[in-house]
């Protein structure tokens, strides 16, 4: 085709947009930072270039002018006066620099700030006019015929669906009639919008995939760019530089930039955008506003789009979850269950190994220590292995694993290693270990929730592939029980089970479960090797040593592990002494004292207390609907001068005024509020300084009496204001004293000591850092290149997010965790998260912060934390309980040493000996279990009930169908899903949702409609429908006489039994939904509840990560702002995550 010679001669018949269309100029005004850089790159040649071209645009001279203001030299910023005065001024000389670095930035800023001015009118005095447009157009053809071809919709189809989309929604007509060449909605929304958080949303959107992948090449591509560095400059957001963390220490690289210009190209290019059908057309068009919706900035783009965005995205997803519904009518799929097929050889890995020979070499040497405790396990034999932490117990079981899957291959047979590990978190940390010393010989995954399969079908066929798996062990329970062929593992499939962490093995621990299941099965069992530093073992629950010796026993024998690996020969403990050493133990009580505040919360909580029973008391007199009067009795009894206990007994009054639905309980809510605050105060007192306590009392009851509307009705805080305030001032506790003690003679003997601070309570941690942040008595331990600005003392907390008023992410944990490790922080303050898995080398004191060991394992544990050596462990308390369960801790880990130590010398076979006494106990023990379930079963052998609904008495099921999972009671019937509708709820999801267990929508009975019988659970991958008990009532067979409970624990004591559910009953409910028509619509539901609970999930994820983002902008800025620097927009830089730790709390 013949290419035009010369602008005039351009073809427009070709242009789908022609430059005397209406639309035109406002899309085109979306190149107007092209068209500036167009015009500055032709400088070199003359001497403004193509701005020339435009000043018949401009009054006589102005053109000049302006370009002079663009492009000219800027003065020095050495010619500041400030700056001179700076110079002439004696300060300190890290003063002095940090003072021209904010005034060099403060003078950049100042300039581009002027550059852009002048831009700005540039253009917008010669692209809202026929004349500078037609230049402008002509200017493009000249310098980029591809951009110049998208302005004009060059070889478009007339019909092209987007085009007429776009016109629809970024034009108002009535506007466009008025002026075609003035501001138009298009203007408003690309001028206001930040496209980088766009991309950032619609990359995470499937629908718009295709749509992404235009738009990322487009925004990439140097033709539609601006090339040249003076424009670039006028138009980067952000900093110049940004802070990554590499290995623990904070590097300083160049930023990636984004410009306004790249947000212009996004609408530009939307144009683009294949539409091959009409539910296409706006598809895009939703997903943008969908994008859009998640930042402040590009809200408010979205109000000149369409101020009604929420309600029509709102109603657009309802449309596709109808489409979806209507789409896969009539389709029946049905999932394979397991049936009876038993797999009773473990399943081949496809590649023998995963040999990389690109992978890093990290040989495992273990100690003379290490080899003495790997030796049973090398041997094949079921042991538990005991070393003190910091000895590298996991090292050890890494070789024992890895010498286990090479013996098997050597003999050409299959082999299979499962780690489990009873934190989400030390799923990767132990899997990083396991790389670390595979060689990339073998394949090594983790599991820890509800993560898709790699495979696409289940995560079994993954856990197959692998030769080692790391993964907590419920989620290897849920593997062995499933009936879904996708999801079935068998215990044939391990050859090796490694319990890290294994004195956790007591009452129905998942670890209990897993060995229960391992014992029951006929065929070949794995290895099984336990890891501890600390054995069950209770000075005040066992009486004497031989119930202990028996505790110890029965762990082993609950884990068919007869032997008990410990470092026994001299040349390996005096190895061990080389590495791990113990630090010293000592208590320091610290008696609290009377203080003005102190006493005012515990006056104002007698009083506060007599009012509320007085209250309490009218409401259990009422009529109807009233107050629990035993409830209101024993309160009335409690003394609130025994705050702990005082505190969780006004949980229980709190949660029957919630159940009262009466407007006579408004005074007894409000004492109740005002009392939960006086009580928390109090709690505190004894271990805050009284300034913290006073601040937050101050906060927290202005909170509740906001504009002071209750005067003093409730609380007489601000009446005694002054006094309280006064003596608040200087009041600390002895407790806080001797902290700053501690820490301050730590530092002074030790200057490069780690300190860790545990405490009991979250807010506690925070509190305590936020003080001793204040008080600077750290400061005087900087390193000497610290720029004095960060905070020495910090907090971990774990990251499950479950509510209350502190939270940390997992981002910020790292942070503080890297920092710490690095040196840059010195102390940290945690609560027991840390306990396990926090490898922290260098730390020499643990300091518990009123908080005892709760038992010889938490001792150990904390304790172990510190492994440098002289470390110190000190228990600060300040009352008698703490240091008697502190006192008590020490003593049951002496008798678990004594434990050790008689068991070393009775020798092995009396070991296996005992052990299978104690195997034996327990056989008994779930024997008699197993004898009552069969006489309760057999009592009520004749006994079947009908479950039918109090609302119309229609007949669900039988009592002969109600299963127990866990503490749910379901409807195990197929059949009985006819008989409900399924209503999905818009409800507050949580923060942790497993993939196996899910309530989901609201059951309702099908006939009446109204009456609400349960809730639809998803129960490893099944639909099940959950009963609750107040909803039906129960008719015996051939009986007319009907019956009704509280509780189903009531049911089963006097009406029928209620099993456990089986495979079988699983696998009956498999597909019950899927093989009934009238059911279809109903599992379609129930699985879109399931992606939009999920959905919710991580959408809460990600709300909770932009409100950190923005609580930590606003520290950057207040910081800013106290340094005297100009705060400049950018992201929080993220520590890097390679070998980084976090810490959750255990799974529920």
């Amino acid at each position: 085709m013949h290419e035009p010679s010369c602008y005039e001669e351009e073809d427009i018949s070709r242009q789908s947009l022609p430059f005397g269309s209406p639309y035109f100029p406002a899309y085109f005004r979306l190149l107007k930072w092209k068209i500036l850089d167009v015009c500055v790159s032709t400088m070199k040649f003359k001497d403004i270039g193509d701005f020339a071209l435009f000043e018949d645009c401009f009054p006589p001279g102005k053109l000049e002018e302006v370009v002079k203001k663009i492009t000219g030299e800027a003065e020095p910023f050495t010619q500041d006066p400030e700056f001179k005065k700076l110079k002439e001024t004696e300060v300190d000389p890290k003063f002095k620099r940090h003072a021209e670095t904010y005034l060099k930035l403060r003078h950049d800023h100042k300039t581009k700030v002027e550059r852009r001015r002048f831009a700005e009118y540039f253009l917008n005095k010669i692209l809202f006019n026929e004349q500078g447009l037609r230049i402008a157009d002509k200017l493009i053809w000249q310098h980029s015929r591809q951009v110049y071809g998208t302005a004009h919709w060059k070889d478009l189809p007339k019909d092209w669906m987007t085009t007429d989309t776009y016109k629809k929604k970024f034009y108002d007509e009535e506007e466009l009639e008025r002026d075609p060449y003035g501001m138009q909605r298009l203007d408003r929304v690309a001028g206001s919008a930040r496209g980088m958080l766009i991309m950032k949303h619609l990359e995470s959107d499937h629908l718009v995939r295709k749509e992404y992948d235009v738009l990322k090449k487009e925004v990439s591509d140097p033709e539609n760019l601006c090339q040249t560095e003076l424009v670039r400059n006028l138009l980067d957001e952000g900093p110049l530089w940004e802070l990554k963390m590499e290995e623990g220490e904070e590097i300083i690289r160049k930023a990636d930039k984004w410009n306004v210009h790249k947000t212009l190209v996004i609408f530009f290019y939307i144009t683009g955008f294949r539409a091959k059908s009409e539910k296409e057309q706006e598809e895009w068009f939703y997903c943008l506003m969908d994008a859009m919706k998640n930042d402040p900035t590009n809200r408010a783009a979205l109000h000149f789009l369409n101020k009604n965005y929420a309600e029509e995205l709102d109603e657009r997803q309802k449309e596709r979850n109808r489409r979806r519904l209507q789409e896969f009518k009539g389709l029946k799929v049905d999932e394979k269950g397991v049936g009876n097929t038993i797999v009773t050889n473990i399943r081949p890995q496809k590649n023998e190994t995963a040999y990389n020979p690109d992978a890093d070499e990290t040989n495992l040497v273990l100690r003379v220590y290490q080899e003495e405790l790997v030796q049973p396990a090398l041997e094949g034999k079921n042991c538990v292995i005991v070393g003190p932490t910091g000895c590298g117990k996991t090292e050890v079981a890494i070789y024992a694993a890895l010498n286990h899957l090479r013996e098997r291959q050597a003999a050409g047979q299959t082999g299979r290693v499962a780690m489990l590990v009873p934190k989400i978190p030390l799923v990767t940390q132990q899997k990083e270990r396991f790389l670390q010393y595979c060689r990339g010989s073998f394949t090594v995954n983790g599991f820890f929730g509800s993560e898709k399969s790699d495979s696409g079908e289940g995560r079994k066929d993954d856990v197959i592939e692998s030769h080692i798996v790391v993964m907590t062990p419920q989620i290897l329970i849920n593997m062995l029980q499933s009936v879904r062929v996708n999801e079935r593992l068998y215990v044939a499939d391990f050859s090796m089970m490694i319990f890290d962490e294994v004195h956790k093995a007591t009452g129905n621990h998942p670890y209990v479960i897993i060995n229960q299941i391992v014992q029951e099965w006929e065929h070949d069992k794995p290895q099984i090797i336990g890891l501890t530093a600390s054995l069950n073992v209770s000075s005040t629950a066992q009486k004497d040593l031989s119930q202990m010796l028996f505790s110890i026993h029965t762990m082993l024998a609950l884990l068919n592990a007869p032997y008990l690996s410990t470092i026994k020969l001299q040349a390996s403990i005096d190895e061990l002494n080389k590495h791990v050493s113990k630090p010293d133990d000592s208590v320091e009580v610290c008696q609290p004292t009377a203080t003005a505040l102190r006493n005012y919360i515990e006056t104002y909580l007698g009083t506060a207390h007599i009012k509320l029973c007085h209250e309490l008391e009218s409401l259990s007199k009422l009529r109807h609907n009233c107050f629990p009067s035993n409830s209101y009795r024993r309160f009335k009894k409690l003394s609130p001068k025994f705050y702990e206990i005082y505190e969780s007994n006004l949980q229980n009054i709190n949660q029957d005024l919630k159940k009262l639905n009466t407007a006579e309980k408004t005074i007894a809510v409000t004492w109740m509020k005002y009392i939960r605050l006086y009580v928390e105060a109090r709690g505190m007192v004894d271990l805050m300084p009284a300034r913290l306590v006073f601040e937050f009392m101050e906060a927290r009851i202005r909170e509740l009496d906001t504009g002071h509307k209750l005067g003093d009705q409730f609380s007489d805080f601000f009446k005694k204001y002054s006094g309280l305030e006064a003596n608040a001032k200087s009041d600390e506790p002895m407790i806080v004293t001797k902290l700053k003690d501690t820490l301050i003679t730590q530092f002074k003997v030790t200057p490069d000591s780690r300190v860790i601070i545990f405490v009991t309570q979250r807010a506690t941690a925070q509190r305590i850092s936020d003080f001793l942040n204040k008080s600077h008595i750290m400061d005087q331990f900087r390193d000497p290149d610290d720029d004095g600005y960060d905070e020495m003392v910090g907090f971990v907390l774990g990251t499950n997010n479950q509510g209350g008023a502190v939270q940390q992410s997992q981002q910020e944990q790292q942070k503080v965790l890297s920092r710490f490790n690095n040196g840059k922080m010195k102390v940290i303050v945690a609560t027991s998260v840390v306990e396990e898995g926090l490898d922290v080398t260098s730390c020499n004191l643990i300091i518990k912060y009123n908080c005892s060991s709760g038992s010889a394992i938490q001792l150990v544990q904390r304790r172990g934390r510190a492994r440098a050596k002289n470390s110190r462990s000190v228990l600060l308390a300040v009352n008698t309980k703490v240091n008697e369960d502190e006192n008590n801790a020490l003593i049951s880990e002496k008798f678990m040493r004594m434990c050790v130590k008689k068991i070393e010398e009775a020798g092995p076979k009396q070991l296996e000996i005992d052990v299978a006494a104690a195997a034996k106990k327990i056989a008994i023990e779930r024997k008699n279990e197993l004898t009552a379930q069969l006489e309760l079963r057999e009592r009520f052998a004749n006994s079947l009930y009908k479950l039918n609904c109090v609302g119309c008495s229609t007949t669900f099921c039988m009592s002969s169908d109600i299963k127990k999972v866990y503490s749910n009671y379901m409807a195990f019937d197929p059949a009985a899903w006819q008989f409900f509708t399924v209503e999905s709820k818009k409800k507050k999801p949580n923060s942790y949702l497993s993939e196996d267990t899910q309530p989901l929508s609201i059951l309702k009975c099908a006939k009446c409609v109204t009456t609400v019988i349960g809730k639809a659970y998803k129960m490893r991958g099944v639909y099940l429908p959950q009963i609750d008990v107040k909803s039906v009532f129960f008719v015996e067979e051939n009986s007319s006489e009907s019956k009704t409970a509280k509780k189903w624990s009531s049911v089963e004591q006097e009406l029928f039994y209620v099993g456990e559910a089986t495979q079988d009953n699983f696998e009956d409910m498999l597909n019950a939904l899927s093989n009934n028509e009238c059911n279809m619509d109903k599992k379609r539901l129930l699985d879109l509840d399931s992606k939009q609970h999920i959905r919710d999930i991580e959408l809460k994820k990600y709300r909770i990560r932009n409100e950190e983002q923005e609580k930590a902008k606003a520290e950057r800025m207040k910081k800013a702002e106290q340094e005297g620097v100009e705060f400049e927009e950018g992201e929080e830089p993220e520590p890097e995550r390679e070998g980084a730790t976090a810490f959750s709390e255990d799974e529920s």
